[in-house]
């Protein structure tokens, strides 16, 4: 019991919940590490944020993040509540895009570690039933963030981001609407589309 009370005093002085106690050089060099590693792991999450605003500024926004934002034990979860972080707090109003580009570059994240079972493939047939895979996500964006030259692009933009087995990487293909409407009913309602084109 010690040992644990001993630990949030030292998460707490690293957050700044706690004043640091004058004669402990210790409990600094472990603060300056703390915030090395949340900035390491959240600016190699989100290296295309990282480069949109200042090292100063990103450092700020970490340093605050930790303070109030970050509750999660496991690191690879870490940027997805930064993200959530910003979008709340509403820290970066002066990036229009911040929200679509964090959300664009935390989904590569999502699908890498998703736990994916081994599935085999078996040949259409309109008797069975079909969805979106977990290894996918569709998402419409305000912002054309998945073109480097084109972040402050407003307007209506349909993604579909999926996991690769065979390369073991994250693509994005922007889609129709047509198309996007038609893969979102496709997870609720393939026998209502059976119908129709039958």
């Amino acid at each position: 019991m010690r040992e644990l009370n001993a630990q949030k005093e030292i998460v707490d002085i690293a957050f700044e919940n706690k004043k640091l106690p004058k004669d402990s050089q210790g409990l600094k060099i472990y603060k300056s590490l703390v915030l090395h590693r949340f900035y390491e792991i959240l600016s190699n999450g989100y290296p295309i944020f990282f480069q949109q605003i200042n090292e100063k500024r990103f450092e700020k926004l970490v340093y605050e993040f930790m303070r109030y934002g970050a509750k999660s034990t496991v690191m690879w979860q870490m940027p997805n509540e930064f993200r959530k972080f910003i979008k709340k707090q509403k820290v970066c109003k002066d990036i229009p895009f911040v929200n679509d580009l964090l959300w664009f570059e935390w989904i590569e994240v999502a699908l890498m570690m998703r736990n994916y079972k081994s599935s085999t493939n078996k040949k259409f047939s309109f008797k069975n039933e079909y969805k979106l895979n977990k290894n996918s996500v569709l998402k419409k964006l305000k912002y054309k963030v998945f073109e480097e030259e084109s972040y402050e692009e407003e307007g209506e933009y349909y993604l579909l981001a999926y996991y690769d087995f065979n390369d073991y990487q994250v693509y994005y293909r922007e889609i129709s609407l047509l198309l996007y409407l038609f893969l979102k009913e496709l997870n609720t309602t393939w026998s209502a589309l059976v119908e129709a084109v039958n």
